[in-house]
């Protein structure tokens, strides 16, 4: 037990201080995570800012409650009010049909989508695992290296987009016999549209 509480402990202090130190690297990223909350929580446009302040200190306060043995217990609970609060609003955007991209560790294009949702539940899921177990420090050679390897998950978590794109098949240009990309007929082509003259003349027998 005491080795699952250090892997949880080490994935949630990583997942936290990455979220929240993408959020303070520039005005930028805050201002754009504020937007994202406008259209997750019911907060207003002028409110959105304050609340992205305040989600982010609450970050922080999470990493730091998390690091000290006494208080890792209050860590968990904070970890998992939190993560109930933005799950909570990625479901109200997912629900209605939004594309707000995911800020939740820095500037990103990409929507927030059901694998973003299942992520947050298994944080949840760690976070009530680590309220389960005792307060104190993790003496044992593996418990530091449960704690490692949990910061170890915690980074793979916080590149999950990257990840994906790097793994999502692509598709691929079709091309001819020849070799030479289409620019007619074939996958992904409107049937019946024409071909450049380049290929025109390449078909037309020499004098």
């Amino acid at each position: 037990m005491t080795h699952l509480i250090a892997a949880c402990q080490g994935l949630l202090a990583v997942v936290f201080l990455v979220s929240a130190a993408s959020k303070l690297r520039g005005g930028q990223a805050l201002r754009a995570f504020a937007t994202s909350l406008a259209s997750m929580l019911p907060v207003r446009g002028d409110r959105a800012l304050p609340v992205a302040v305040a989600v982010t200190a609450a970050e922080v306060i999470v990493v730091v409650l998390l690091a000290v043995p006494p208080t890792r217990g209050a860590g968990f609970a904070a970890a998992t009010a939190l993560l109930v609060v933005l799950t909570s609003g990625v479901a109200v955007v997912l629900t209605r049909g939004g594309a707000e991209p995911c800020r939740c560790f820095g500037a990103s294009s990409t929507p927030l989508s059901g694998r973003h949702l299942i992520r947050n539940l298994l944080l949840i899921v760690v976070a009530l695992a680590g309220l389960t177990g005792p307060a104190g420090q993790h003496s044992s050679t593996w418990s530091i290296v449960a704690l490692l390897a949990g910061a170890c998950a915690g980074l793979l978590v916080t590149m999950l987009d990257d990840l994906v794109a790097l793994f999502a098949p692509t598709p691929t240009s079709w091309r001819r016999p020849d070799g030479v990309p289409s620019r007619g007929r074939g996958p992904g082509r409107t049937a019946g549209r024409d071909q450049p003259d380049i290929y025109r003349r390449r078909r037309t027998p020499a004098p």
